[in-house]
């Protein structure tokens, strides 16, 4: 895979995927441990992930790893925590869990190191087939030759979840629904909701231009380096987002989904609404995200007038029921006369 924008030594891993969308495909060595985990659950379903892989998968297993943030918050939103026994994590880097969880999220779902497994650059393998699952969740973060591990040497079934639309990510909770048949009440109550909020932003943006309302320009951000804003291009959740919140994104143009825009083409273009990414659970970010680390790092900072909104950069990555969630916010940051500001804190 071609890296679309140069990474910094000191990038951390959330914005190194983040940016780059980079899978490992580094060959595990064998291993003379071969466990034979599907006869373990009483019965089995086919299902099509978001690959289009039919997966032989066992109905309510008793024993998932779950690979990505974005599947354990809809994993944790059906009940199924107590399934849960591995996660992937940067274990051996600093920040370690919190690289890819934030504290909100390993308090709220019960997540610790000692449930952690490698997974970068490479997914230990060997590490998830000693935890003995008989479910794997993963993400196309995870390699395609980690998968094959997986299934082949260790016959663990995985299945891919990795919407291309948020539309996707409501059919991802009925796919992990088919998988835990007794989830089915709270994944039917938590597609309505997720699709209420879509068809409700839908409506908010048709009328929006219906209307003649004025239409903000918007820049999301969540690096600047090199002399360039990093944002979301076209078929991004990013750019979803902006459209439904009833934005006009200034990286509708560029022509990758990943890239910079120069700092002299923000400035002339002037966004109404600077929406820049921040992150409490990278020790890489914690300290680089901050407003005053954009007014160092980004000359043109000061220059932009716009309205500056600070926003949790997993918000808008993790393609999740929590992303989904996130809609009014966005529509209250930008369009305050408009839209009251939701009530309690962000989802």
């Amino acid at each position: 895979m071609t890296l679309n924008a140069p990474v910094p030594g000191s990038v951390s891993k959330t914005v190194f995927v983040v940016a780059l969308l980079v899978t490992a495909g580094v060959a595990v060595a064998g291993t003379s441990v071969v466990f034979s985990l599907l006869s373990k659950s009483p019965g089995h379903t086919t299902v099509v992930d978001d690959l289009g892989r039919k997966v032989d998968a066992p109905i309510n297993a008793s024993r998932i790893v779950v690979l990505a943030p974005s599947i354990m918050d809809i994993v944790y939103r059906l009940g199924l925590r107590d399934r849960v026994v591995g996660i992937g994590c940067t274990v051996d880097e600093e920040g370690g869990i919190l690289n890819e969880y934030t504290p909100n999220q390993t308090s709220e779902w019960g997540l610790s190191p000692s449930i952690c497994i490698p997974d970068f650059p490479e997914l230990d393998t060997e590490a998830v087939a000693l935890l003995e699952p008989n479910l794997v969740l993963a993400t196309t973060i995870t390699s395609e030759t980690a998968v094959d591990d997986l299934t082949s040497t260790y016959g663990i079934p995985v299945v891919v979840l990795a919407p291309s639309t948020l539309e996707g990510i409501v059919g991802d909770v009925s796919l992990v629904a088919k998988l835990f048949p007794g989830a089915a009440t709270a994944a039917t109550s938590l597609e309505a909701v997720l699709e209420g909020t879509l068809a409700s932003a839908a409506e908010f943006d048709s009328n929006l231009s219906s209307n003649g309302t004025a239409i903000p320009s918007v820049l999301v951000t969540y690096y600047f380096f090199g002399g360039e804003y990093y944002t979301f291009g076209p078929g991004t959740f990013g750019q979803s987002l902006v459209d439904l919140a009833g934005g006009s994104s200034i990286s509708s143009g560029v022509p990758l989904e990943y890239a910079g825009i120069n700092a002299s083409a923000v400035l002339l273009e002037q966004p109404s609404v600077i929406l820049y990414g921040t992150s409490w659970n990278d020790p890489y970010i914690v300290s680089d995200e901050t407003p005053s680390y954009w007014n160092a790092s980004a000359p043109s900072w000061d220059a932009l007038n716009g309205t500056k909104v600070p926003i949790d950069v997993t918000l808008i990555t993790e393609a999740d029921p929590t992303m989904i969630l996130t809609l009014p916010w966005l529509q209250y940051y930008l369009h305050p006369t408009l839209v009251a500001k939701p009530t309690g804190p962000l989802p």
